[in-house]
């Protein structure tokens, strides 16, 4: 379903790109009394007042703008977007904005827009939301068995909007807005690599654990606050994963399929080892593979994002990842781009 059906003008400017800013900017010019705008913008801060919470949102343009919520409307959350509908209302000789209405961008728009919002006030995936989307869906597609196809779609459908949006983790790997999605994205690819070499693996299994291999990291933390949650810290997103394929296979009465317990398996074992946080270690060929696949798209990526901020010719900053070790950026690969 299309989500860009808000009512009002600025979501189709929003559409629009550009006039977004403008159109912004002559709200706050205007502000008549008595009439209906909306603004999106990133909460900044939150202070009750007497008779209001004032809540300062930063707007993409740069400029902050004070909207008061009535004791009645719980909060919103700091250092998350939000689409709000105000009234412009006279307080004390003064021209305010009164909330009337809020909701998170990514529940009333695309995934393309939500992704240049996004963009513009976080640090977030080099590939878009929406380009995401697209190549989970083409790997669902992919698999054929029937029991692994609808739990890993029914889930990813359950759960797409948060998972696009996820970080991959808080700190060590892919930890900025999209990183989760990235991640599996890269992985699915990798493995498709791999699928081609060693026909023996199978195809349904692997694909539809790498798809949900890290999707309930969604109820692990949260970024906004960079804490985890009490369900994160006392099961971890491994079981947390696994308990949500056995939920969705119930429904579907699948709970006794093989696939089923194998799914699990990849999902429980894929950090490796049992220091790691692993509950049992990997002990099919898929889930092998999706520990081996998860482990080095989290280290090279990481590697990569400190080698493009280290000068060639120069040892990078340690990577944690790795036992802190320094990697060596070469020359030799400038040199050729400038004998082109």
């Amino acid at each position: 379903m299309k989500k860009l059906t808000y009512k009002g003008f600025f979501i189709n400017e929003l559409k629009r790109g550009k006039k977004m800013y403008k159109n912004q900017s002559n709200i706050l010019k205007e502000k008549k009394i008595g009439q209906k705008y909306q603004l999106i913008g990133k909460v900044t801060g939150i202070n009750q007042g007497e008779d209001f919470y004032n809540t300062t949102i930063s707007l993409p343009e740069g400029k902050c703008v004070n909207i008061k919520l009535e004791p009645q409307y719980t909060p919103p959350i700091k250092d998350k977007i939000y689409l709000f509908t105000v009234i412009c209302a006279e307080k004390k000789e003064d021209t305010v904005f009164i909330c009337q209405d809020y909701t998170l961008i990514e529940n009333v728009l695309d995934y393309q827009p939500t992704y240049e919002l996004y963009s513009h006030f976080f640090n977030c995936s080099p590939i878009s939301f929406a380009l995401v989307d697209e190549i989970i869906q083409t790997y669902l597609d992919k698999i054929q068995n029937k029991i692994l196809k609808e739990i890993t779609t029914n889930l990813y459908l359950k759960n797409k909007t948060s998972f696009l949006i996820w970080p991959a983790a808080l700190k060590t790997h892919h930890n900025y807005y999209g990183g989760l999605g990235y991640h599996t994205t890269n992985m699915l690819k990798s493995a498709e690599s791999f699928v081609r070499i060693h026909s023996f693996l199978n195809v349904d299994l692997l694909y539809a654990g790498i798809i949900l291999h890290d999707m309930a990291k969604i109820e692990e933390f949260d970024f906004s606050q960079k804490k985890y949650l009490k369900k994160g810290s006392l099961l971890g997103h491994l079981v947390l994963g696994s308990n949500n394929i056995h939920e969705e296979a119930l429904n579907l009465g699948y709970q006794d399929k093989e696939e089923v317990t194998l799914l699990k398996h990849l999902l429980i074992s894929h950090h490796g080892f049992l220091e790691y946080g692993a509950p049992k270690r990997p002990q099919t060929s898929e889930a092998l593979l999706l520990w081996h696949l998860d482990d080095i798209d989290a280290k090279l990526t990481a590697l990569g994002e400190l080698l493009e901020k280290t000068p060639s010719g120069e040892f990078s900053e340690p990577l944690s990842a790795v036992g802190k070790r320094n990697f060596y950026k070469p020359l030799f690969d400038e040199k050729d781009k400038n004998k082109e």
